[in-house]
């Protein structure tokens, strides 16, 4: 599957507000998923979530930087070590950060995690694609490309997860999408992230 809906939210308020209390009233951990333009935007959002009653924090360091040529936080170990030190100063919550699988080693940024001090890191989002109309000659996403997910991410996912695991001494959450690939990441991640229903 092949989407481009960014990264929507109603924001950290309405998230507090509603969302909040609501996940309240199930027996789970709740670990948010926080994302910015700017690493100052980054550092803002942890500060308001180490005030919240939640079990940890989620980098998404997948999002473009607005500073760098929207070029993903995540694609250099000094891009992840700089966001990620800067929040671990400001969050006293545990703090996983979110790999982009957009990258020629997943090793650099996964060593940049650990070496600013994040408690572990979860991987893969998707990949990046793009689909062309060959009618129009036009790409089929309004944003040109976007991030595929699905079955056929399953055998980069699984090796990114073991070079991961090769390189770093945090735990490792292996994230899959549906319950098809459920065997995805057991390979070395120490724990797994289960499908919203």
């Amino acid at each position: 599957m092949l989407n481009s809906i960014g990264l929507q939210n109603p924001g950290v308020e309405h998230f507090m507000e509603y969302d909040l209390p609501w996940l309240k009233g199930f027996d789970t951990k709740i670990i948010v998923n926080a994302c910015g333009s700017s690493a100052d935007e980054y550092v803002e959002l942890a500060k308001v979530l180490n005030t919240l009653d939640i079990d940890g924090v989620e980098l998404n360091l997948s999002c473009p930087n607005v500073k760098a040529g929207c070029m993903a936080f995540g694609t250099s170990y000094e891009g992840v070590k700089e966001v990620t030190s800067q929040v671990r100063k400001v969050l006293d919550k545990p703090l996983i950060v979110k790999l982009t699988p957009n990258v020629t080693d997943i090793t650099a940024p996964a060593k940049g995690a650990e070496d600013a001090g994040a408690d572990g890191v979860s991987l893969i989002n998707t990949l990046l694609g793009m689909s062309i109309d060959i009618e129009k000659r036009k790409p089929v996403l309004a944003n040109n490309m976007g991030g595929l997910s699905g079955p056929a991410v399953k055998p980069v996912a699984v090796r990114m997860v073991y070079q991961v695991s090769k390189a770093v001494n945090i735990p490792i959450l292996g994230l899959r999408r549906n319950s098809k690939c459920k065997r995805r990441s057991r390979i070395h991640a120490s724990t797994e992230q289960q499908p919203y229903q």
